[in-house]
C-alpha cells in the first residue's frame, strides 16, 4: 500500500468570461387592470406615480404606464371633468347623454342588436336606433380603450408631429382621394397638409376624418356635386326607399324642384350638419350647410362663403372643426362625440359632431391606422383623456358580452404569446413578461425566445431606458446579447416589443401594430464575493465582483477527481464558474491503487478475486452526491469484459481506505489453468454532465487459480484448516511437485 500523496496545484484564475446572467426575481409595485398584471419599478414606477399626481386613477395610470413603456414618446394628460365642475359626476354625465334619444345612436345591423335601447324601437337617421344606457356607459368609459389602438380617440387634434405627409398619403391610399387632384391643382394629400398646418389641426386627423365620413369609394351624394338633382328626384317622385334599402322620407311639401336642383355644385366632405330622419333630411341639411359655407372666407373666395369646390369644402370643414369644436373644448375625437368638458358651458351634451355611439372608437381607429400603416407610431403624440368622479370600480361592461368583434377593445381582438428561453424559461400569453433582474456589473444580458400573434409576427425590437428601438428579428424568433456597459449600482429598463403583421387593407389584421412582450427592470450590482481554492496544505483567497466568471485551475494529475465546492458540486479542471456568492473549492484526489496478485475463494466452486484500494474520505464525500462510480475490465484468457456497479467496502487492514473487489465466475477443475486479469476503473461525473475515468495505479496482474493456490500453500506464515489445505492442494496439482 502506497503512502498518501500530497499534491499542490499552481492556482491561477482566468479573466472574466461572458456567459448567461443570473436572474433574481424581486416584486415591485403590482397593478392589475384589463385582465393582466403589471409590475412597475424604477422609472416605470416614477412615471406611474407622476400620472397619479396629475389626477389619473390607479386603473388609468397602470394602463397608461404600460403604453408609456411601449411608446415612451407619447404623453398623457387627464381632463378632470368632475374636478372642474362638481355637478359633472359619472352618473350625471350618463344621464345627460341619454336624455335625448337621438344623441347616441347605434346601427340597425343585426350585429349591434345588444346595444339598442330596449324600450325604443324608433328608427333614426334612416338606419339607426337609440343606444341603451349600458351601451353609452361602455363606449364612454375611457378605461375600456386605453390600448395602443383605441387611445387615438383621445389624440389631441391640434398636435403637430412635424412632417406627416407620408402618413396622410397612407390614409388616402386605396380611396377615391389617392393621387386625385382638387380644383386648385393640389392633391388631397398636399391640401390636407397645407390646411392642417395653416389652421393648427392635425393633417393626419383631417385625412382620417374624411376617409371615415365618406368611405373608401366616396360615392356619397354629399360630395358628388349633383346632390340637388337627387333631392329633387326624391321630392318630386316621393321616393321612400333607396336602392340600398334605407328610408328616404321626403316631405310632401315645402320645397320646389328648382330650389332643390340649385343645391347642385356644392360639397361637404366632413358631413357638417348632415343629420335628420331619412336620407332626404340628411342630404338636404348637409347641402344647406355647404351653401352657408364659411362666412369668414367670403372676401377671399370672391364674395361667396359657399363650399362650391371640393377644396373649399375641405378648408371650410377644417375651419368649422377648429372653431366649433377644437377651440371650444372639444380637441379630440372623444370630446367631439361626447361634449362633457364643463368649460364649454351651454354647449355641453349638444354640438356633438357624431350621433353614432361607435363614432369616437371607429374614427380613432382610422386615425391610428394612418400612423401604423407607415410605421410612425413613435412620433411624440399627445392624448387628452377624461377622468370622471364617481366612476364604477371596474370598467363598464360590454352589453354584447364581447360577441361583437368590431366593438371589442382592439387589444381583445387578437391573441399573442411569448415563449422565453433566456433570461429564464418562461411562457406568457396575452400579457407582457415583467421581471426584475439583478445583473452583476459588467455582465452581459441575453434575451431569446419565440413570439406569436394572431396576425403573425413581423419583427421583434428592444429599447433601453426609452431610447431608440433596435430591431433584432424580422419574424417571431429572436435572440440578442445586450452589452452591459451600465454604470455601477444603476437601474435601467429593457423593453421588448413585437410588431404584428399589420395590414391596413385587411380589417382582420389592423387591430394592432405593436404588442408588449417583456419589461425587464435591470439592477446593476457591484457586490464582492470571495473564491477560496484549497489544494493539499495550501489555500488561496481572491475577491471578485459578484457575477464574475472565472476558470478553475488546471490539473493534469491522473488521479485528480475534481474541485469539490462548498455548495456541493463537483467541477472539472478548467471549468468556468460564475461567482454569484462566495465559494470554496477543494481539490480532490482518489489515490486509487491496484493491489498485487489475487486471492482464491474456496467456498463452493473456486473463484479468483482481485482487489484495489482507494481513499475512503474522498469516496465517502462523493458517495451521496453520486459523482463516483466503479467498475473493472475483466480479462479471461485474452477476452475482455467490462463489469460495472462495484461498491467499495471498508478495508479493515488499511485504515482510511476502502477495498474494491471483483470475483471471477465459478471455475471447474478443467479451468484451473485459465489466466485472468483485472484493471479497476473509477468514473467521475461532474456537475456539468461531463465525465472522466481514473484507472487504478499499478499494472494489472495475470493469475490462474492453480498459481494462486500454489502461492497460498507456499506461504508459511498462514495456517489453513485440513479441509482447505486439501482443496488448495487439489487445485495446485502438479505445480507443487
Amino acid at each position: 500500500m502506497k503512502q498518501s500523496r500530497k499534491k499542490w496545484i499552481g492556482i491561477s484564475l482566468s479573466a472574466l468570461l461572458i456567459v448567461s446572467f443570473i436572474l433574481t426575481l424581486v416584486l415591485g409595485s403590482v397593478f392589475s387592470a384589463g385582465g393582466s398584471t403589471r409590475f412597475f419599478e424604477g422609472e416605470a414606477e416614477e412615471y406611474y406615480q407622476s400620472l397619479r399626481k396629475k389626477g389619473f386613477p390607479a386603473d388609468y395610470a397602470s394602463s397608461l404606464t404600460e403604453l408609456h413603456l411601449l411608446h415612451p414618446t407619447w404623453s398623457f394628460t387627464p381632463l378632470l371633468i368632475t374636478e372642474q365642475e362638481s355637478l359633472y359626476t359619472w352618473d350625471y354625465i350618463i344621464e345627460k347623454e341619454t336624455e335625448d334619444p337621438k344623441t347616441n345612436l347605434i346601427s340597425s345591423a343585426k350585429q349591434y342588436l345588444a346595444y339598442r335601447h330596449p324600450l325604443n324601437s324608433s328608427l333614426y337617421d334612416a338606419s339607426h336606433y337609440q343606444a341603451s344606457v349600458s351601451a353609452v356607459e361602455y363606449f364612454m368609459d375611457p378605461r375600456n380603450f386605453l390600448n395602443e389602438t383605441d387611445i387615438f380617440q383621445f389624440y389631441t387634434l391640434s398636435s403637430n408631429e412635424g412632417s406627416v405627409k407620408d402618413a396622410v398619403v397612407a390614409i388616402l391610399n386605396g380611396t377615391f382621394m389617392e393621387n386625385a387632384k382638387l380644383e386648385n391643382g393640389k392633391t388631397y394629400a398636399d391640401y390636407f397638409c397645407e390646411v392642417g398646418t395653416s389652421l393648427g389641426v392635425s393633417p393626419v386627423y383631417l385625412a382620417a376624418k374624411v376617409r371615415n365620413e365618406q368611405g373608401v369609394r366616396g360615392t356619397s351624394p354629399i360630395i358628388s356635386g349633383s346632390c340637388g338633382r337627387l333631392l329633387a328626384d326624391y321630392y318630386v317622385n316621393q321616393t321612400q326607399t333607396s336602392t340600398q334599402g334605407n328610408p328616404i322620407l321626403p316631405p310632401t311639401s315645402g320645397h320646389t324642384k328648382e330650389e332643390l336642383k340649385a343645391l347642385d355644385g356644392y360639397y361637404n366632405h366632413f358631413n357638417v350638419g348632415a343629420s335628420g330622419d331619412g336620407l332626404f333630411s340628411i342630404y338636404y341639411n348637409a347641402m344647406k350647410r355647404a351653401v352657408k359655407g364659411t362666412e369668414e372666407m367670403a372676401s377671399k373666395w370672391g364674395g361667396s362663403p359657399s363650399w362650391d369646390t371640393r377644396w373649399k369644402a375641405i378648408y371650410g370643414g377644417t375651419y368649422f372643426l377648429k372653431n366649433s369644436y377644437i377651440d371650444c373644448y372639444q380637441p379630440n375625437i372623444y370630446l367631439q362625440k361626447f361634449n362633457v368638458d364643463s368649460r364649454a358651458g351651454d354647449r355641453n351634451f349638444q354640438y356633438q359632431y357624431m350621433q353614432s355611439i361607435t363614432g369616437a372608437m371607429s374614427e380613432g381607429r382610422s386615425l391610428y391606422a394612418s400612423f401604423a400603416a407607415i410605421g410612425q407610431l413613435d412620433l411624440p403624440l399627445s392624448f387628452l383623456i377624461p377622468v370622471y368622479g364617481g366612476m364604477p370600480t371596474k370598467p363598464c361592461a360590454d352589453p354584447a358580452n364581447k360577441t361583437c368583434p368590431s366593438t371589442l377593445p382592439a387589444n381583445e381582438r387578437y391573441d399573442f404569446g411569448v415563449n422565453f428561453s433566456a433570461p429564464e424559461s418562461k411562457t406568457v400569453k396575452n400579457t407582457p413578461y415583467y421581471r426584475t433582474l439583478e445583473i452583476p456589473y459588467g455582465k452581459d444580458i441575453t434575451v431569446s425566445g419565440v413570439a406569436t400573434h394572431s396576425y403573425g409576427v413581423a419583427g421583434i425590437e428592444y429599447s433601453i431606458d426609452g431610447g431608440n428601438w433596435i430591431r433584432v428579428s424580422d419574424n417571431g424568433s429572436f435572440s440578442f446579447l445586450l452589452s452591459n456597459d451600465f454604470l455601477k449600482d444603476s437601474s435601467h429598463i429593457l423593453t421588448v416589443r413585437g410588431r404584428a403583421a399589420f395590414d391596413n387593407d385587411n380589417t382582420n389584421k389592423k387591430g394592432s401594430y405593436h404588442f408588449l412582450c417583456a419589461v425587464f427592470y435591470i439592477q446593476v450590482t457591484t457586490s464582492e464575493v470571495t473564491l477560496s481554492l484549497s489544494a493539499g496544505d495550501q489555500t488561496t483567497n481572491k475577491t471578485y465582483l459578484s457575477g464574475t466568471t472565472v476558470r478553475l485551475p488546471k490539473c493534469d494529475a491522473e488521479d485528480f477527481v475534481g474541485w469539490w465546492t462548498s455548495d456541493h458540486r463537483l467541477l472539472a479542471s478548467e471549468e468556468p464558474v460564475e461567482l454569484t456568492d462566495s465559494l470554496s473549492c477543494k481539490a480532490l484526489f482518489l489515490e486509487f491503487d491496484q493491489l498485487t496478485g489475487a486471492s482464491l475463494s474456496v467456498l463452493g466452486q473456486p473463484r479468483l478475486r482481485f482487489s484495489a484500494a482507494l481513499n475512503q474520505d474522498t469516496y465517502l464525500l462523493l458517495k451521496d452526491a453520486k459523482c463516483l462510480s466503479f467498475g473493472a475490465l475483466l480479462t479471461e484468457n485474452g477476452h475482455e469484459e467490462l463489469k460495472t456497479g462495484l461498491v467499495p467496502a471498508p478495508f479493515e487492514s488499511a485504515e482510511g481506505h476502502c477495498r474494491l473487489q471483483l470475483s471471477t465466475r465459478a471455475l471447474t477443475a478443467e479451468e484451473y489453468d485459465v489466466p485472468f486479469a483485472v484493471r479497476f476503473v473509477a468514473t467521475v461525473t461532474y456537475d456539468n454532465g461531463s465525465s472522466k475515468q481514473i484507472y487504478a495505479q499499478g499494472a494489472p496482474f495475470t493469475r490462474t487459480a492453480r498459481q494462486v493456490a500454489a502461492f497460498a500453500l507456499a506461504d508459511t506464515t498462514y495456517t489453513y484448516s485440513a479441509s482447505v489445505r486439501k482443496l488448495l492442494q487439489e487445485i495446485a496439482g502438479n505445480v507443487l511437485s
